[in-house]
């Protein structure tokens, strides 16, 4: 058993003490007030809507959208504008969210008031795929569709896939690969991919040179890495070149106009 120190004990008391002496009118008082207040709002009804006013939903903040745009994410949630918080569904409100296809996952946060904050995870864009059509598409690393290229968002330096979507899991697999490859020097580079069948040689294009480069899509892509140490050699050594051939086992091979 723990004995209690003096302080402890003289506060108790004296904390008892004032509970006996205050403690009605204190309640009379709690009571009091709670009256005077539904009496006000049943005299003067515009009172009772300011009260219940102060915790209508007026704004969804969005969190950690760094890719897409949050506009479209507002207007999903537009309909909940005005609602009480009493009665807002946080399950609704995040089945809703997660629906659009470049969400991966959201977290609805609210205290009473009017304002929610919604904050996303978006799914990781990786390229972009331009269809049989001439569309372009955010694609993830699972070759998924994420949504609709526009080049006011920050997709427009990724590389373009040309190619079947059926290989499109495939290639944004391996092309996971060449990103890691020298801090993503070749990956970045990358304008444009164009690949004619599966089981052939990438046609890569990069940003700053007119060449065009195949790449196996089946190796490790060391010679990719080498590319990368004898670019600078090769501008030297020719005026124009038609293609360089990634593909061969330890071996580059350049091809001049």
């Amino acid at each position: 058993m723990t004995r209690k120190s003096p302080a402890t004990v003289r506060f108790k008391m004296r904390s008892h003490r004032m509970l006996k002496k205050y403690g009605g009118r204190i309640t009379l008082y709690l009571v009091g007030v709670v009256v005077l207040g539904i009496l006000a709002a049943w005299i003067f009804p515009p009172l009772k809507y300011y009260f219940t006013d102060i915790f209508r939903v007026r704004e969804f903040q969005i969190r950690n959208v760094y890719y897409n745009n949050s506009a479209e994410l507002q207007q999903a949630l537009a309909p909940y504008l005005g609602k009480s918080y009493w009665d807002m569904d946080r399950k609704t409100i995040k089945r809703t969210a997660e629906a659009i296809p470049w969400i991966d996952s959201v977290t609805v946060q609210a205290l009473p008031g009017s304002r929610v904050t919604i904050v996303v995870r978006e799914k990781q864009p990786v390229a972009l795929y331009r269809t049989q059509k001439g569309d372009v598409w955010i694609v993830d690393g699972t070759g998924s569709r994420i949504a609709p290229f526009t080049p006011d968002f920050s997709y427009r330096n990724f590389p373009i896939i040309d190619c079947d979507e059926k290989e499109l899991p495939f290639i944004v697999h391996k092309l996971e690969k060449i990103r890691t490859l020298d801090n993503g020097t070749f990956y970045t580079r990358l304008s444009e991919l164009v690949v004619h069948k599966g089981n052939e040689k990438w046609v890569c294009y990069l940003r700053d040179t007119p060449w065009k480069i195949y790449v196996d899509p089946f190796g490790s892509f060391k010679n990719v890495r080498q590319f990368l140490r004898v670019e600078n050699f090769i501008k030297s050594r020719y005026d124009n070149v038609d293609y360089i051939d990634l593909s061969f086992r330890r071996e580059i091979v350049v091809k001049p106009k």
